[in-house]
C-alpha cells in the first residue's frame, strides 16, 4: 500500500489534476430560441453557476436589458455585447450565441 501511496504523491499527476479542476467553466447557449436576449442570458448564467434565477441579481443592474433586446433584435449581425454580471464574463453575439465564462474566484473584488 505504501507504493501506491507514492505513485499518488506523483506531482506530475497531481498538476494535471489541479489545471483541470482550475479551469473555470463556459457555458454556451443559443437565444434564438426566446424573443429576449435578457432573458436568456439570465438562463445561461443561472446554468453556468448551478443557481436559480431567482438567486441571480437583476440585469438591469448591470446593463439596460431593453437596450440589449432592442440592438439584438433577432436579426442576424455581427454585433456582440460583452459584461459582467453575476460573478461571470457574458458574450452574447447578435448570431444568436451566449458564452458564459464562469470566474475563478472575486479577482475583482481584490483589487479594491
Amino acid at each position: 500500500m505504501d507504493d501506491d501511496t507514492n505513485k499518488v504523491d506523483d506531482s506530475a499527476t497531481s498538476d494535471q489534476t489541479d489545471s483541470t479542476e482550475a479551469r473555470p467553466p463556459t457555458v454556451r447557449h443559443n437565444w434564438t430560441e426566446s424573443d429576449q436576449p435578457s432573458v436568456m442570458v439570465v438562463e445561461a448564467v443561472a446554468a453556468a453557476t448551478d443557481r436559480p434565477t431567482t438567486e441571480l441579481p437583476p440585469l438591469q443592474k448591470t446593463l439596460d436589458a431593453d437596450a440589449l433586446d432592442a440592438l439584438l433584435n433577432g436579426q442576424p449581425s455581427s454585433v456582440t455585447v460583452s459584461f459582467r454580471y453575476a460573478d461571470t464574463a457574458v458574450s452574447v453575439s447578435g448570431n444568436g450565441s451566449i458564452e458564459v465564462h464562469v470566474d475563478g474566484g472575486p479577482s475583482e473584488e481584490d483589487d479594491g
